[in-house]
């Protein structure tokens, strides 16, 4: 019994990481697109069982700084919150959601969703 609970778990975590990245997406490329091409910073992830991995162009990075350091000295910058507040905010979510939606009526819905395994 606790390896099935321990399987229902893992496809939990999974669902929610999934779930989370593809919000996380959608919202930076919302942001992104109030002042460039969605298709030039569109973020990809992948989510294996128990990892979320995202990768995105180094160039959203740079456009997230409010200063950057250059041989001139340092030069303030407008800055879009298209990085660091996004996944945050989102990382916060996930941590909420994996730790209080883990209920009965969550491991009934994996049982219809996944029974030939269990």
């Amino acid at each position: 019994m606790a390896q099935n609970d321990d399987i229902l778990k893992g496809r939990f975590i999974s669902r929610i990481l999934r779930e989370e990245g593809q919000n996380i997406e959608q919202a930076k490329l919302r942001e992104v697109s109030k002042f460039a091409s969605r298709n030039l910073f569109a973020a990809r992830y992948a989510n294996n069982d128990s990892k979320l991995t995202m990768t995105h162009p180094i160039a959203l990075r740079f456009i997230d700084m409010k200063t950057r350091q250059t041989k001139k000295g340092k030069i303030r910058k407008k800055s879009h919150p298209v990085h660091n507040k996004i996944v945050m905010g989102h990382a916060n979510n996930i941590v909420r959601r994996v730790s209080f939606e883990y209920t009965s009526a969550m491991k009934e819905s994996l049982l219809k969703d996944f029974p030939q395994t269990i």
